[in-house]
């Protein structure tokens, strides 16, 4: 996978954006060319990562939802969810938002601008988890959750319009996910696929279960 081309995405992805959605972002407001190369690249992404179609027992993504979920048949999938193409997006474009809700505040917008870079270091641990796993394609993501990295840190507001006041930011619940599915892993040879995106304390989970036939 070339970054330089997910990167073109991400870009146009963002680009994407707008005020119609009240400064509130949702990865389904880009467009639909957009989201149709975005889920082409994370398919792809999963199979290479998988090490084949072949080998790749799960790789979707739901080009209206942009649900997506991975699961390999020998293997966890390995590469940081940082970088996959829907994740990465996801965090560009809340950025974006929250950069046009500064310029549309009444606040100091130095500052606001420096928050902005600070919640959201796309592509790196530091970014903001994506809530757009999902157990099945059919089955739409949850899109909002809390404002954490994917090491675990609290980032605060992402000023990115969405309102988290009423979800919970257990960072032991995200640790127990963790631990399930790490379970979930060792019966794997046991008719079952688990997909683990896992950094330092804070784990973006979809259990993906399957039955194989060897």
């Amino acid at each position: 996978m070339k970054l330089s081309a997910t990167a073109l995405i991400i870009a146009a992805a963002a680009a994407s954006v707008s005020a119609a959605d009240n400064n509130a972002w949702k990865i389904t407001s880009i467009g639909s060319g957009e989201r149709d190369n975005l889920c082409a690249r994370q398919i792809q992404t999963c199979q290479n990562n998988c090490g084949g179609p072949k080998e790749a027992l799960m790789a979707f993504c739901n080009t209206t939802t942009m649900a997506w979920g991975c699961g390999c048949k020998s293997k966890t999938p390995d590469f940081e969810t940082w970088n996959w193409p829907v994740p990465a997006a996801d965090c560009s474009g809340s950025n974006q938002v929250c950069q046009a809700n500064c310029n549309s505040g009444s606040g100091d917008r130095s500052k606001c601008f420096n928050n902005c870079a600070s919640t959201h270091k796309c592509n790196t641990e530091d970014a903001p988890v994506s809530y757009t796993t999902s157990s099945d394609v059919k089955i739409a993501p949850q899109y909002i959750g809390p404002a954490v990295s994917y090491k675990g840190e609290d980032l605060g507001d992402l000023n990115d319009g969405n309102n988290r006041d009423n979800v919970e930011s257990s960072s032991d619940e995200a640790n127990s996910d963790s631990d399930n599915s790490d379970d979930a892993e060792d019966s794997s040879n046991t008719s079952a696929a688990s997909t683990l995106f896992k950094s330092a304390g804070f784990a973006a989970v979809a259990v993906l279960s399957a039955a194989i036939v060897f």
